[in-house]
């Protein structure tokens, strides 16, 4: 024996692990200290983020199709839970999103968690009074809650009353390109792929499809202002989900010419590299790993005051803040951008050096260890 203590045991429990947030965690616990934590992932959702060498996942087995409903579905799932925190003896459970915060919840108050963390990745847009009352109802059981905002941060203490000594900011994290990406033969190969002019200004943006909170009707809104002052301009949205006929339907009411819907693209990076400005027009949010990669990129953006993205643009600096859902004040930022290539470049220097100076994926991992470690040494 080396007198070297064990790794202390995460678990990480979630619905789902596909998406900007399964991604991001996935990617900073591949940078955590083996030799102090050893963390584990269990999610009930199909395994659809980006596997990650030496991240542990494992699926959680969900309720068959004949028990696929409230509240039978949950009871099952709340075994699931269970059986694994009983199996792994976790010093930390880590819960992301609504129900697996309850399962674990509940698990803490069975005495069968010792230690319960929560995340909020966004405003809680998509929870209504039934949630946030039970949120209240069960919020004794939480140790601490982590906020990737100051924005998200004021939105879970006034909805959920929860004090502000459970409260702590973790602002998202984002990893450099490697170098071996080129961005100029991205940039050439994916116009050429898409039809877009090599010269042409190229307006893009990074979205789920399924979500309205995402703000994709805004910004298609906005594309005839801006098509009225800069007239050779092209504009993107790369994502996917279940509204994606609603959105070809209003972009094909006379934009189909100019905008293009691709769907899910594997190669993000490819399509960040092709733009020349990235917008986003979401009506809430969190902390955005879009804005993130697109300022890495070099990008200058464009994207609504709300949530946290003032805590990320540099009004003037690396970028501009307009108001959620007013168009004209939008595509006048994104026009006057399309009309000077000078300080577009500049504007997207300054966002890279932003990024990577203060929202860096090996500062966001340290944080989270050293969260854990204070944690667990307040016993």
């Amino acid at each position: 024996m080396n007198g070297e203590a064990a790794p202390r045991r995460l678990l990480y429990l979630l619905g789902d692990l596909g998406g900007g947030t399964g991604n991001h965690l996935l990617s900073m616990l591949r940078r955590f200290d083996a030799a102090r934590w050893d963390a584990s992932v269990f999610t009930w959702a199909p395994y659809t983020a980006r596997p990650v060498d030496g991240v542990a996942v494992r699926r959680l087995r969900r309720a068959p199709k004949p028990l696929d409903h409230f509240p039978v579905a949950q009871a099952f799932h709340l075994a699931a839970a269970r059986r694994a925190a009983r199996e792994l003896r976790p010093s930390v459970v880590h819960a992301y999103f609504f129900w697996a915060i309850i399962y674990a919840r509940l698990l803490k108050k069975a005495g069968l968690i010792e230690r319960l963390v929560e995340n909020r990745e966004d405003e809680g847009f998509n929870w209504g009074p039934k949630e946030y009352r039970l949120l209240r109802w069960t919020r004794g059981a939480v140790d601490r809650v982590v906020c990737v905002s100051e924005g998200v941060r004021a939105v879970v203490r006034r909805r959920e009353l929860l004090p502000e000594s459970k409260l702590l900011v973790i602002r998202n994290g984002v990893e450099d390109l490697a170098p071996s990406f080129d961005r100029g033969a991205a940039r050439a190969a994916l116009r050429a792929e898409l039809g877009v002019p090599p010269d042409a200004p190229l307006v893009g943006m990074v979205a789920n499809y399924r979500r309205a909170v995402e703000g994709i009707d805004d910004f298609l809104a906005a594309v005839p202002l801006i098509l009225r002052d800069v007239p050779e301009a092209w504009f993107v949205v790369a994502g996917g989900g279940d509204r994606e006929g609603r959105l070809r339907a209003l972009r094909d009411a006379g934009l189909e010419a100019r905008v293009l819907l691709p769907g899910y693209r594997p190669d993000i990076h490819r399509v960040y590299a092709a733009m020349d400005v990235s917008v986003l027009t979401s009506r809430s949010e969190g902390l955005s790993l879009t804005l993130l990669e697109s300022m890495v990129h070099g990008l200058p953006v464009v994207a609504t005051a709300v949530g946290g993205n003032p805590e990320v643009v540099v009004e003037g600096a690396t970028g501009h803040l307009t108001p959620p859902g007013e168009a004209a004040a939008f595509a006048s930022r994104v026009a006057s951008l399309l009309r000077d290539p000078e300080r577009r470049a500049a504007l997207g220097r300054s966002a890279r050096e932003e990024a990577l100076r203060r929202f860096s994926l090996g500062a966001a991992a340290r944080a989270y260890q050293d969260f854990y470690a204070g944690l667990l040494a307040a016993d």
